[in-house]
């Protein structure tokens, strides 16, 4: 039986245990002198690492403006994103980074924009390696850009980014030599998608198509929407989280599952049943930073309540369980 407190080796990174806090965009945070990030997600992160989670995730950032230090890449940029990384290794947590490529229609792009988009997807994932990131995580789910080439029912190019999953995962596996031939042996390439894509043989494929690639991890969220599908008896954990299961057993590389994780009975009946190799704990890691710990040593969780809606997508401050912190 796998336990939470199981290391797994992914490129040569030892990630401590199964628990990942996944990227999500602290709403209510602003950077210091007019860069996005700064002290505010610092200290989150770091938090959080010393909280013992195994891998962290930093949320969506834009790669447009890796090229020329724009955006979200100015320099006081990455000098906070700098100091996060350092900050989570300082607590031996694995930390990866997710790439964001925005929400554009993907049947109007011209290849010459497709090729500035993949331009910036390399640039960002190099230029994440040399600030200290042991990862990145390309955004296939949630309907945005690059989820929208994945989507069979939504991808109606006629070239060579649509068609099969082969092609419509090209977008980053065209790309995905140039990103390893310019980072080191360590550096974890993963994608962040859905199962299906329309369909659950079209998730799979994708997934398929991927790990031909070389992509080291797959992080199961969804795609353009949510799966509505009832899960199998005795099931304790969402559908979009079954989903995560379901591709896990489809692939040989690492899964993680994502989605309304927020306690400790669910962490381990994912792990301890081999139902995938990480559990992403989202909002449950807002709520307690020192989840993981708290799950490892048999602790109580200050536990997400679950709000109609999350007040950290307003201000952080509110949450009800964070004021137990």
């Amino acid at each position: 039986m796998t336990e939470i407190t199981d290391e797994l080796v992914i490129r040569g990174n030892h990630i401590k245990n199964r628990i990942v806090m996944p990227p999500m965009v602290t709403f209510s945070f602003h950077g210091d002198n007019g860069s996005y990030y700064g002290k505010q997600h610092i200290e989150h992160y770091t938090k959080r690492a010393k909280g013992g989670a195994g891998l962290i995730i930093v949320q969506a950032t834009s790669v447009f403006g890796a090229i020329d230090s724009t955006g979200m890449w100015s320099p006081g940029d990455i000098s906070a994103l700098k100091q996060i990384a350092s900050n989570c290794h300082e607590y031996a947590a694995t930390v990866m980074m997710q790439l964001h490529c925005g929400n554009m229609d993907i049947n109007k792009l011209s290849t010459e924009e497709i090729h500035s988009m993949q331009k910036n997807m390399k640039r960002a994932a190099i230029r994440a390696c040399e600030m200290g990131f042991d990862g990145v995580e390309f955004h296939f789910a949630h309907g945005f850009t690059l989820c929208k080439f994945l989507d069979a029912s939504y991808n109606r190019r006629t070239d060579k980014y649509g068609g099969d999953a082969l092609y419509r995962a090209r977008v980053l596996t065209q790309i995905l030599p140039e990103i390893r031939n310019n980072t080191h042996y360590n550096f974890i390439i993963s994608v962040r998608m859905g199962e299906y894509l329309p369909e659950s043989k079209d998730g799979i494929e994708a997934a398929k198509a991927f790990e031909k690639a070389g992509i080291d991890l797959l992080h199961i969220s969804f795609g353009m929407q949510p799966p509505a599908n009832p899960v199998p008896d005795g099931f304790i954990c969402s559908p979009i989280t079954y989903s995560g299961c379901k591709i896990k057993k489809e692939v040989k590389i690492p899964v993680i599952a994502v989605n309304e994780i927020r306690t400790e009975e669910q962490v381990r009946f994912l792990i301890e049943n081999n139902y995938v190799d990480f559990a992403a704990v989202g909002r449950g890691m807002l709520a307690d930073p020192n989840f993981a710990n708290h799950v490892i040593n048999g602790e109580p969780v200050n536990t997400c309540l679950g709000c109609e809606r999350c007040f950290w997508f307003t201000d952080d401050t509110l949450c009800p369980a964070r004021e137990k912190e």
